[in-house]
């Protein structure tokens, strides 16, 4: 492994020297392009861009062997620091092995059926997976409180997610909680960045795979939403979170999950969505070609299987396009209306996978307020180039929505009788605003306050006649 260029001072300036290349090609680092999903969680860009050359093919045996070689290199350093008892140091390493790691297994495990890879992973893939794996859980162990992990249930079906929760988090301190949902191909462990985020603010986070990915059974489908309903259910059983506070975050696939979440749930009380896609902008003739043509132009050199298993080219119909969009399109199922909570929407302007027509027909629909939405004209899918400024700014939003969500404070109300006679006693009633709360009856004496209604005036004698 290369020595390590200053990654910290010199990432933001290559990253603003990266060309434009809005697309899929694996073989170059660009702005919008393949690598943009790892653009937070890597910090030697030069490392990375010098790693990219050395690719042959995406086929298992010339992809995974050059990743997966990074990510033992830092798994070893990670290893030294941590017998060297420098625990920061050591999980830092760690983070950028499970990085690494992730590039080998990308974009597997993925069950749903897929136009890049296989079902089944080969065992190479398999084995980049598990490294990925162990060094997230490696990474994990040394944090001070460590995410949970949570199995969701649905439907004889599974999910699976990591649980994070802020400091003083506890039954008689609730807190908000972020359920954060993870895209096509990157999965929980990836998505460390966004439970910090959340825990920034005081938030819970639960990262949760995507139906289709990952460690889960459910299938990437519109009726999944039941599995990010039952995740909501979850957190609503924990005694540290308040379940009025409830809101929802997602990149790419997981932007196009958060908008479908929050249409047919009301308790989700605000959302985060970067790149949302099936709101139901159908786009034009020339967009649906050119989304066509750059699929068919991908499927040329992205398959990321064993060599000699890649199928047959075939482009994809106009037809079956259609067909597909008509599957999610909130637009055309009547759903766009629903959407009436908060949303902090962004996106690159040059987005190659989910036209920028979405984000703006969600900003021309719903309540008058309550749209937030930043655009960068210099960036592609998911703004991961400019994630650095909308990032922090929309946790804290969504926090201060969260906080509006809260239900209002119980209020109690004093009321003090008196009797005309200005007794010494008098008898104060409380009541609160529960419905079966019991009156609570208070005697004071002599109590030297002002009462809701004066004694009257005691009437002065007259003064006796004289006689004459």
């Amino acid at each position: 492994m290369p020595a390590a260029s200053s990654p910290t001072s010199s990432k933001a300036a290559i990253l603003a020297s990266l060309p434009m290349l809005s697309g899929e090609d694996p073989f170059v680092v660009g702005i919008g392009g393949f690598y943009r999903r790892w653009f937070n969680l890597i910090d030697d860009m030069q490392l990375l861009i010098d790693t990219v050359a050395k690719i042959k093919s995406t086929e298992d045996e010339d992809w995974v062997p050059v990743w997966s070689a990074v990510g033992a290199e830092y798994e070893k350093k990670g290893d030294a620091l941590l017998a060297a008892k420098d625990r920061d140091a050591a999980r830092q390493a760690y983070i950028q092995a499970k990085s690494y790691y992730s590039l080998a297994r990308f974009p597997a495990p993925y069950w749903s059926g897929s136009s890049i890879c296989p079902p089944d992973m080969s065992p190479l893939k398999a084995q980049s997976y598990e490294d990925y794996l162990r060094c997230f859980r490696k990474s994990a162990a040394l944090l001070d409180n460590p995410p949970q992990p949570l199995v969701i249930n649905k439907n004889s079906m599974t999910a699976t997610g990591y649980l994070r929760l802020p400091k003083g988090a506890s039954k008689s301190n609730k807190v908000p909680a972020v359920l954060v949902m993870c895209g096509a191909d990157m999965y929980k462990e990836d998505r460390e960045k966004y439970a910090e985020g959340a825990l920034s603010q005081g938030m819970a986070a639960l990262v949760v795979d995507a139906p289709g990915t990952g460690q889960t059974s459910f299938p990437h489908a519109p009726e999944s939403i039941v599995a990010w309903q039952a995740a909501i259910d979850e957190l609503q059983k924990r005694p540290e979170i308040d379940g009025n506070r409830i809101g929802a975050f997602g990149v790419s696939r997981g932007g196009l999950w958060v908008i479908r979440l929050a249409a047919h749930d009301a308790r989700i009380k605000g959302v985060i969505s970067c790149a949302p896609g099936g709101a139901g902008y159908w786009g034009t003739d020339e967009e649906r070609a050119e989304w066509r043509a750059a699929a068919y132009e991908r499927a040329k050199t992205n398959w990321f299987g064993p060599r000699g298993t890649r199928p047959p080219l075939k482009a994809i119909t106009e037809e079956e396009q259609r067909k597909e969009f008509l599957r999610w399109s909130l637009k055309d199922q009547g759903l766009l209306d629903k959407l009436t909570m908060p949303m902090y929407l962004v996106n690159g302007k040059i987005d190659h996978l989910t036209p920028i027509g979405n984000l703006y027909m969600l900003l021309e629909s719903g309540p008058a307020d309550g749209r937030v939405a930043r655009v960068y004209p210099d960036d592609g899918h998911i703004a991961a180039k400019n994630e650095r400024l909308w990032a922090p700014p929309a946790w804290a939003w969504l926090r201060g929505v969260l906080d509006k969500a809260a239900p209002p404070a119980k209020k109690q109300v004093l009321t003090v009788r008196t009797s005309r006679a200005a007794a010494k006693k008098t008898v104060v009633k409380v009541s609160t605003s529960k419905p079966a709360a019991k009156k609570r009856v208070m005697n004071i004496v002599s109590l030297k306050t002002s009462a809701s209604r004066p004694a009257p005036a005691t009437k002065k004698k007259a003064p006796a006649k004289k006689k004459k």
